[in-house]
């Protein structure tokens, strides 16, 4: 975006803030992919505490930073369980590890949405914790799909903001700042 008024160009983000998966989890995640053909698989695998958008200002950093820094956070595990088609389970946009919400889960994912909220970033929609596996380009043509998963657990000892940018190959994802 042109801002003529100071003859500079600002940068616009597709930003949002997460947890990541333990690098000895992607195997697990891995294999459950393997259940859903033509799934278009990702590879970075995280969860979603809020989307804040695609068109953020780098100008605007500085106070998403700021606030997410006064959270109060402590360590907590995640129980991930059942890998399950979303959206309409009989024409499915894609596919995800569902996540048990937990009280240390369901405080940062509040958290972090009054957070966001003091600064102008108000959820997009209700939180569902989960971890996505792939979306689907094509809906495949049967009924509703679930993987019973064997439970992992993991401990988050950190958030982090992330920037997320589409690729025809699939997104592509940069930490900006952890929590």
């Amino acid at each position: 975006m042109y801002n003529g008024a100071s003859n500079t160009i600002i940068q616009l983000m597709r930003l949002f803030i997460g947890i990541k998966l333990p690098s000895s989890l992607h195997h697990h995640c891995q294999k459950l992919q393997e259940y859903f053909p033509d799934l278009k698989k990702t590879s970075d695998f995280h969860l979603t505490l809020q989307f804040l958008g695609d068109a953020i200002s780098e100008v605007q950093l500085p106070a998403i930073t700021s606030a997410l820094t006064l959270i109060d956070f402590k360590p907590f595990d995640i129980e991930m369980g059942d890998a399950v088609s979303f959206s309409n389970p009989y024409h499915p946009q894609g596919v995800w590890v569902e996540c048990k919400m937990t009280p240390g889960l369901q405080k940062i994912s509040g958290d972090v949405r009054s957070a966001m909220t003091t600064v102008g970033f108000c959820p997009d929609k209700p939180f569902k914790a989960h971890i996505t596996l792939g979306r689907y380009k094509t809906p495949p043509e049967h009924g509703p799909l679930c993987v019973k998963g064997e439970p992992r657990t993991f401990t988050v000892s950190q958030f982090h903001l992330m920037k997320s940018e589409l690729t025809p190959n699939g997104p592509r994802y940069q930490t900006i700042e952890t929590f």
